[in-house]
């Protein structure tokens, strides 16, 4: 007897012919999956629906490999690209701290890349988090209102509604800087001045590694001196000799000729002379300023390893019963301020090198050496505070000051 089949019987499907009377029998589609037997064998292999593009192959421009095009992606300027080569791509550019700015791999293409293509083809969370990392970080060096911190491991963000070169501070810790280009702030200099000041201390700082040393010859006795402090008013430990470190110049008479120590002097026949010679003058003026603002920059260092041996004998005395922290407390103003007229003092050189000649310049310089000499006296007498009376220091530290504000208030009205 035949056996019968275990399919079940599909019952038609009733349609309406038009008519009340009549109806059409049309037979429902199996719900069995279509298949294809595989040549030699009895096997049959099922066929699964496919999108038009699945069918459709194409090599990639990269790897030239090959594959069907719903393994591509494209931008917004039709460049085609195989997925994984995208994604070896975005993992070259995370690598080298590049997020929002990763562009089409065609060549001569500035089409950026959308952060969604990004975040969807890249498989290892680590290079995802690291992207959206870099991304913000974007956003803010790119927003007008914000700033991250320069300090040292400090990544605290600062808003400011002001973009003018002011002074910002983080409160977390302390840095200052210039909000509008963020770098160390150089009132008097300008933002675009010390930028270019900046390129060219690195262009030519090999010219200027000979000046790095920190040892000169007494010009009495000639003996090597190393420079240990800040001030810039030395004493040979030889010969007793009293002589400026910038100019070597007699210290006796130093305190009237500072307007000639600080400032440079043009050639004034230069104009006529030989290009090798104009190139020689050029050279020479860079490094007058070049070296005074260096030395300024060392003695802002050598002035905090002062202040580390002030706080040393501080407390010592105190430990002796010769006062308080607080009886003492003049001593640390003195210093911070040694080290805010020094610092503006600094920025002065740059300043001063991109000057055009001319009375305004004059009156610059001769403010310059004004605020350079009672620096060097506040020096003088904070690094010898057993010997100082407290009156005179604190005389000294008002007179720099206003030498200070004064110099700003004229040059750079925005500080004052």
């Amino acid at each position: 007897m035949a056996s019968t089949s275990s399919a079940p019987v599909v019952p038609p499907l009733l349609v309406p012919s038009g008519s009340s009377s009549s109806t059409v029998l049309l037979p429902v589609c199996s719900a069995i999956p279509a298949s294809v037997p595989i040549p030699g064998t009895s096997a049959k292999v099922p066929l699964q629906a496919m999108s038009p593009s699945a069918y459709r192959t194409h090599p990639c421009p990269v790897c030239v490999t090959v594959q069907s095009m719903d393994k591509f992606h494209s931008l917004s300027c039709q460049h085609s690209f195989c997925r994984d080569c995208w994604a070896m791509h975005f993992e070259i550019q995370i690598s080298q701290g590049i997020s929002t700015q990763i562009g089409c791999m065609e060549q001569r293409c500035d089409v950026r890349v959308p952060e969604d293509l990004v975040l969807n083809l890249l498989n290892r969370p680590m290079l995802r988090d690291k992207y959206q990392q870099f991304a913000f970080a974007d956003y803010v060096k790119s927003h007008p209102e914000l700033r991250f911190c320069p300090g040292p491991n400090c990544q605290i963000i600062i808003r400011s509604a002001d973009i003018s070169p002011k002074k910002a501070t983080c409160k977390v810790c302390l840095t200052s800087f210039c909000f509008r280009c963020g770098t160390d702030y150089h009132a008097p200099t300008d933002c675009q001045i010390i930028r270019k000041w900046l390129t060219k201390c690195a262009d030519d700082s090999e010219t200027a590694n000979y000046i790095s040393a920190h040892t000169k010859d007494c010009p009495k006795c000639h003996i090597c001196i190393e420079k240990n402090g800040g001030c810039n008013h030395m004493q040979c430990f030889n010969c007793k000799h009293d002589f400026c470190w910038m100019c070597l110049g007699d210290w006796k008479a130093h305190g009237s000729e500072y307007y000639e120590c600080s400032r440079y002097k043009e050639n004034p026949n230069i104009a006529h002379e030989s290009v090798h010679a104009q190139a020689r003058e050029a050279l020479k003026k860079y490094l007058h300023y070049y070296e005074r603002w260096e030395n300024h920059s060392k003695s802002l260092q050598l002035e905090e390893q002062t202040l580390d041996r002030m706080k040393t004998r501080i407390n010592e005395k105190v430990m002796k019963g010769l006062g308080t922290w607080i009886d003492w407390q003049y001593l640390f103003d003195a210093a911070a301020l040694l080290a805010k007229c020094r610092y503006t003092l600094q920025y002065t050189y740059p300043y001063a090198y991109f000057m055009e000649a001319g009375s305004r310049k004059d009156l610059f310089e001769y403010q310059q050496a004004q605020l350079e000499a009672e620096i060097e006296n506040l020096s003088w007498k904070v690094e010898r505070a057993e010997t100082t009376d407290r009156g005179d220091l604190e005389n000294q530290m008002d007179v720099a000051e206003k030498r200070r504000t004064t110099l700003l208030k004229d040059f750079f009205p925005t500080e004052a």
